[in-house]
């Protein structure tokens, strides 16, 4: 009898597991990108960045950090920091202003990267992200790690064009 109990309370706990995964991924849906609307420097190592958000979900999103690694080749130039955390109110259509900071780890591959960048020879730069925030009551968190930059910004809809244009 004990043994009969313990699996259906295993198999309850996994279809409940189950229906939150896809209740999550549901809402997921209803959480769109719609691009970047502004991207104004702050200093010589900030920057302010407005994006669009459509948050169709029943659920306020916040992203509390966020960490980008900035690489040429194998040498890590840099770091971009969230500053601060952000929320998207539930079912809100609306521009963000975030705050970003870089720390420069190579000032050389730093220059080298520039030199490149101004040339449009973007080949040899990669990505590497961390995230952690919520999505209502599910915490969110995820990471890649050096990827190209033309994938990173295709996750956003962003292209190298798109990059070039910033950095004028």
């Amino acid at each position: 009898m004990k043994k009969n109990f313990l699996y259906l309370l295993l198999l309850v706990v996994a279809l409940s597991a189950g229906s939150c995964r896809r209740a999550v991924e549901k809402a997921a849906d209803k959480v769109r990108f719609l691009g970047v609307e502004k991207v104004e420097r702050q200093g010589l190592t900030g920057a302010e960045v407005v994006v669009r958000i459509d948050n169709g979900s029943g659920h306020n999103l916040t992203l509390s950090s966020a960490e980008i690694g900035i690489y040429y080749g194998n040498s890590r130039v840099g770091t971009v920091l969230l500053c601060d955390p952000v929320t998207v109110p539930r079912r809100t259509l609306q521009s963000l202003a975030t705050r970003w900071r870089l720390q420069i780890s190579d000032p050389l591959a730093l220059y080298l990267l520039a030199r490149k960048a101004r040339d449009g020879e973007f080949g040899q730069v990669f990505v590497s992200c961390a995230v952690e925030g919520r999505g209502g009551p599910a915490p969110v968190k995820f990471s890649r790690e050096k990827m190209p930059l033309s994938d990173f910004l295709n996750t956003f809809g962003l292209s190298i064009q798109d990059v070039e244009n910033y950095l004028k």
